[in-house]
């Protein structure tokens, strides 16, 4: 693991934490706040390096313990993660067995909870416990995307420490140095905060299918050569038979995103367009006024919240599209 991700994108929370460190005044449970994607787990290991480092100038991130901890494998950080989506009682219960017990060496323990607001009410009850009698040298780290959904006595016990939400063009830079195409690292930025959900999409194939798509729907919409609905029977039944309805709302945030690229043409806002190669090659046929195309962008919204409920998902196409077509 390393951390120039962390440096890169949160330098207030590296400067809390250094500033902390170097005054004496680390508390001994933080709660790491922030979006999917924001990196939330590596400041945690950088927090254990700090404590950890055996160099003068903490942390130095070569020496032995630095690399232990980068790595992964070093005995005074333990990692807690949800099993089957949950942290249980027997997981809570454990950390506390395990930090009761005398340490090997002098130097501090670190544990690490991710998803914190996934935990039971009965692990919950139990990290209250632990939390309470904490002895000194030992520090944890709680980690959510979800902080409305931890219980208010976790939170009440933490310092809660916010990660900044990345910017798109933060996640466009770091996809196309990855490989992602431009164009399509730029489109992806804008339906997701994080580089490693992107990824996953693309390796899953879905989303490269679901962007094709959704340039030949507006490429109807546009040259008016083909009804939009013929386009989605023609080139899209793998979205018709789509069982899971995120990949719909992934659909219709891309269709957002196509409408929005072709108001910020109209409104001479080129930088900020992010379908850029079908709205350029197809400038001809751009007659649609910003009203109208805030009209269809507020019609999809609509929709996106019917999705929320058992629908007939042919008769649910058909009435969108042909309501957002010309």
């Amino acid at each position: 693991m390393k951390f120039d991700f962390l440096f890169e994108t949160q330098k207030s929370v590296v400067k809390l934490l250094d500033n902390s460190f170097k005054k004496g005044r680390l508390v001994h449970t933080y709660l790491f706040e922030g979006v999917r994607g924001t990196p939330k787990l590596e400041a945690a290991h950088y927090l254990a390096a700090l404590l950890l480092c055996s160099a003068e100038t903490k942390p130095c991130l070569k020496c032995p313990d630095c690399r232990k901890v980068m790595n992964g494998t070093h005995q005074n950080v333990i990692v807690v993660s949800p099993d089957n989506n949950v942290i249980k009682k027997e997981q809570t219960d454990n950390l506390g067995k395990e930090f009761s017990l005398k340490p090997m060496d002098e130097k501090s323990r670190i544990y690490i909870i991710r998803d914190i607001d996934k935990a039971t009410m009965a692990a919950a009850n139990s990290l209250l416990k632990f939390l309470e009698e904490t002895g000194p040298g030992n520090y944890g780290v709680l980690i959510t995307e979800n902080i409305h959904n931890v219980i208010p006595t976790i939170r009440s016990r933490a310092q809660i420490v916010s990660f900044r939400q990345l910017p798109p063009q933060t996640i466009a830079d770091r996809l196309t140095a990855l490989g992602v195409e431009e164009e399509t690292a730029h489109i992806l930025a804008h339906i997701s905060n994080s580089v490693d959900e992107c990824l996953e999409m693309i390796n899953d194939g879905k989303i490269l299918d679901l962007i094709e798509l959704v340039k030949k729907i507006a490429e109807s919409i546009l040259t008016k050569e083909k009804s939009p609905l013929l386009v989605l029977h023609e080139e899209g039944k793998f979205l018709l038979t789509e069982p899971d309805k995120r990949i719909h709302n992934i659909f219709l945030d891309l269709m957002l995103a196509f409408l929005s690229s072709l108001l910020y043409f109209n409104l001479q806002q080129n930088q900020k367009i992010i379908f850029r190669n079908i709205i350029f090659d197809l400038v001809d046929y751009q007659d649609l006024s910003p009203r109208q195309i805030i009209e269809r962008m507020e019609k999809i919204l609509d929709y996106k919240q019917k999705l929320q409920y058992n629908i007939n998902i042919d008769l649910f196409y058909a009435e969108m599209l042909l309501a957002i077509g010309v």
